[in-house]
């Protein structure tokens, strides 16, 4: 008999909690394996895991070879924790189920959802539409409850970029609060005062360089 030749794709969010550990890409890998080893017709040959992408959006790296993998007939069987794992967004991740997986022979199961299109009623199209719907709602709302959060750290002053403006560093008592970074507000100070000075962009930027400063980037990565 031959066997399905199966790819287990992990995604974990960066706005879920990591803490949960039935969501971690250890456990999902583990369930998915589980999975597979009292399954006779599947072989896994394959894993993809997105660590720390989000399921609106489906430009995944690993999302992206997976289809490369099933678009050169290598894999024809996708196998996730979940139907959320796959994607959270309704109209796209329908399409997929739908469309594109069918289009490509490629047999999907969702383990803890009981989904599996090889058989003729586990897979049905309300249930997944069904699934599909609550996960996007669920996306959305995450997505409301974070700009809210971020909205209220702003209006109290909390400093919530990504990562501080040069010459400032965060505040190792509160990540939330800048302190200034003593070396890197004098080099703007430098700056300015040789601006003042009548120094052209291009001179400034000679002198730094003959001086040895780090760009903001360089000095960031240092």
């Amino acid at each position: 008999m031959s066997k399905y030749k199966a790819v287990g794709y992990v995604r974990l969010s960066y706005t879920e909690d990591h803490s949960e550990e039935s969501d971690s890409v250890t456990n999902q890998k583990k369930l998915i394996r589980e999975f597979v080893f009292r399954q006779p017709d599947i072989e896994l040959v394959s894993e993809r895991v997105d660590d720390g992408y989000s399921g609106v959006l489906f430009d995944r790296p690993a999302f992206q070879e997976m289809m490369a993998e099933i678009a050169a007939g290598a894999i024809n069987c996708v196998i996730v924790k979940d139907l959320s794992r796959l994607g959270r967004e309704y109209i796209e991740t329908g399409r997929y189920l739908q469309r594109t997986f069918p289009a490509y022979g490629v047999r999907f199961i969702s383990i803890n959802d009981n989904i599996d299109t090889a058989h003729e009623h586990s897979g049905d199209h309300l249930h997944i539409s069904l699934r599909t719907l609550l996960d996007d709602g669920y996306s959305h709302d995450i997505s409301k409850k974070t700009r809210s959060a971020l909205k209220s750290k702003r209006n109290n002053g909390d400093y919530v970029g990504a990562c501080p403006i040069y010459g400032y560093q965060r505040d190792p008592d509160n990540k939330n609060h800048l302190v200034i970074d003593e070396y890197a507000a004098q080099v703007v100070r430098d700056i300015f005062r040789r601006r003042i000075d009548g120094y052209s962009a291009k001179k400034i930027a000679d002198v730094l360089n003959e001086l040895g400063i780090l760009s903001p980037l360089a000095y960031k990565i240092s």
